[in-house]
């Protein structure tokens, strides 16, 4: 199964991997299963793509191949109507005079994938400098972007100070995420912190021109954020694959456990590990301010949260005091 899913990883394909690939396609015993493994990983697009590309379509169960074909499909047709979402922040920020870069998915699906649709997304995401980065959250919220409700009052003095980004931005249906910092200092400890503004690389999004990160600090970045989520317990191949195809010569491994279950963020032991990493990541003095606003959140979020209505929402707050024994 190993073997078979990062064969599915290649781009582009290999010619020599050929016989290989054939073995093992014909060794799969339940195609349903592997399709939804696939899906899991988010390399829906990039398996249907290197299976027709190998010629080897014809090894693979009409239904699921057509189930990958669609994927692909969809995957195409949700990065070019992202790229035109991502259009419309780019305008907004260029006119206040904003510079941002593309991260993730964005980034990678217009340079090493050639913008065929096989970096799948779900949203955007973009870097702007610190200092900028509240004015440019503000900005798209004045020109229609929303926001869910916040978990508790007591976060939004301290935005800043855990996550990995701003509050999440909507509009019809198009998430955005504000970073203000690349790195999760709980795994790169002594890591040089440059100035990734200082060596941006200019690429085209069709007719719009972009930014994304230089080679080396993409690359550092890639890692680290696939580190973080394999800490929080979800570890994607597509993550791994974005790494590989960026430096094949990384000698960074996929961890065996989440081969056949790569999101396992629910375990108790993962939700345990990123509780504790994000209060440790929080400056001493900001840590009882999330914790109390952690522990007891507002009611409409607590609604929302446990699916429920009016009073009964109140029923649920002794449970979130058991983050507390986490803690402990």
């Amino acid at each position: 199964m190993r073997e078979l899913l990062l064969l599915l990883c290649h781009y582009p394909f290999d010619e020599t991997n050929r016989e290989t690939f054939s073995k093992l396609l014909g060794e799969v015993t339940d195609w349903p299963a592997m399709v939804k493994l696939i899906n899991a990983h988010g390399i829906i697009a990039l398996a249907a793509y290197t299976i027709k590309e190998a010629g080897l379509g014809k090894q693979t169960p009409a239904n699921s191949m057509t189930i990958l074909e669609n994927g692909y499909t969809l995957s195409m047709a949700r990065n070019t109507w992202l790229t035109e979402r991502w259009k419309e922040v780019n305008t907004i920020l260029c006119n206040a005079g904003i510079k941002h870069i593309l991260l993730k998915g964005m980034a990678l699906e217009h340079t090493l994938y050639g913008s065929k649709g096989l970096r799948q997304m779900n949203d955007n995401d973009i870097l702007i400098k610190r200092e900028e980065s509240l004015k440019a959250w503000q900005l798209l919220q004045q020109k229609g972007f929303t926001l869910e409700p916040a978990k508790s009052p007591l976060f939004k003095k301290i935005m800043f100070d855990f996550g990995h980004h701003l509050p999440t931005l909507y509009k019809n249906g198009y998430a955005l995420e504000i970073h203000d910092n690349l790195f999760d200092k709980r795994i790169t400890g002594s890591m040089s912190y440059c100035d990734p503004f200082s060596e941006t690389v200019e690429i085209s999004v069709g007719d719009t021109k972009a930014s994304i990160l230089s080679g080396e600090i993409q690359l550092s970045y890639l890692i680290n954020h696939f580190e973080h989520h394999a800490l929080e317990g979800d570890c994607q191949l597509r993550l791994y694959t974005d790494i590989t195809l960026l430096d094949k010569s990384n000698t960074l491994e996929f961890p065996d456990r989440f081969i056949s279950n790569p999101m396992q963020g629910n375990k108790a032991e993962f939700r345990k590990a990123a509780y504790k990493a994000i209060i440790c990541s929080i400056a001493p003095k900001h840590r009882l301010r999330f914790l109390l606003g952690d522990t007891f959140p507002s009611i409409s979020w607590m609604k929302k949260r446990y699916k429920c209505k009016g009073p009964k929402a109140m029923i649920y707050y002794p449970q979130r005091i058991g983050k507390l024994f986490w803690l402990i």
